[in-house]
């Protein structure tokens, strides 16, 4: 028997390899990811299976509820379904509490006078519960890997027998994570699985990682000290995240006392899915509906009614609400 080599485990691919796959990748113009919410973001940033996005930010900034933002829009537009590990968002009954607020703009007080009904509440915890699965520790004193969240996500099905199409995890921090020696090591080992356990089953993980400790830009002499907004290679863990890292988006709440995001596109990959970019002042949340929304031309547009407009021309967001509305 032949000696068994390490570099038997190369394979050398061919013309059979790629020429019915990449046949059908022209047809399909490469596989573009599907739209994302809002046409600034659009233009930006596209949600492709098979693919990872990071989010990061500073605490409080917004970054998870942006992130269920674009997964409830693919949810409404695509019939998308998702799997949600968010320890950091709440207990259980409050993430549910804050998607049924997010599909039907009403709450379970009556601080807008919008509480929603037993009624109202029963028909959409159906709809949540069928685009939306919640994850959960079974027992509270064991953890989970970032490997068993990913395996789950990928070998689960719905009662109607459909696979999973993304995975939400929030934040980082909540996972087990078992690994000697240095942490960037472990990094890199563990965040190139996910990528490859990604493009294999075709699911979509996103991850909610945050930031370093907010830095000062420098400034000149008499002007007010800015803060730095965070970029990929200022996710807690080092550079790792950004060198593995496919899409990876910043969430930056810049003026506490109003309601708009910037979004920061810093990485993108491939290169179809879109383009690193900033979108700063056109993009706000409504408290009231816990959506955010855009405006375009003369008026305000929520999730995809971008895509319904015969022109679109944007203007800057003017209309503002106070801090104390805001849910994060």
């Amino acid at each position: 028997m032949a000696e068994q080599r390490e570099s038997d485990s190369i394979k050398v691919l061919g013309y059979d390899d790629f020429y019915n796959p990449m046949i059908d990748y022209l047809k399909h113009d490469g596989f573009p990811g599907l739209p994302t919410c809002f046409s600034a973001l659009n233009k930006h940033y596209t949600h492709k299976q098979g693919g990872v996005t990071d989010w990061t930010g500073f605490p409080a900034s917004g970054k998870t509820y942006f992130a269920l933002e674009v997964l409830l829009g693919l949810s409404e537009e695509y019939g998308k379904r998702h799997a949600l590990f968010v320890p950091d968002l709440g207990s259980p009954k409050e993430v549910m509490q804050k998607l049924i607020k997010m599909r039907t703009g009403k709450d379970f007080s009556n601080k807008y006078n919008n509480k929603i009904t037993d009624v109202e509440y029963s028909q959409n915890l159906n709809w949540i519960l069928e685009y939306f699965y919640i994850f959960d520790k079974k027992d509270f004193k064991s953890g989970i890997t970032p490997i068993a969240f990913w395996e789950k996500v990928i070998e689960f099905r719905t009662p109607d027998g459909k696979k999973l199409d993304t995975g939400l995890a929030d934040s980082w921090k909540n996972f087990k994570h078992i690994y000697s020696g240095r942490e960037d090591s472990y990094l890199d080992d563990i965040l190139s699985t996910r990528n490859s356990m990604s493009e294999d089953n075709q699911v979509h993980f996103h991850t909610i990682a945050h930031a370093v400790k907010p830095s000062i830009m420098p400034s000149s002499k008499g002007e007010t000290p800015k803060r730095k907004v965070p970029t990929a290679d200022e996710i807690k863990g080092g550079g790792a995240w950004n060198a593995n890292g496919k899409s990876i988006i910043t969430v930056d709440w810049p003026n506490k006392g109003k309601t708009g995001v910037d979004i920061y596109v810093n990485k993108v990959k491939p290169e179809d899915v879109g383009t690193v970019g900033a979108i700063q002042g056109k993009i706000k949340l409504d408290p009231r509906k816990g959506r955010y929304y855009e405006i375009i031309g003369t008026g305000t547009h929520f999730s995809y009614e971008w895509m319904r407009l015969p022109v679109q021309t944007e203007i800057e967001l003017n209309t503002d609400m106070t801090a104390e509305e805001l849910p994060f």
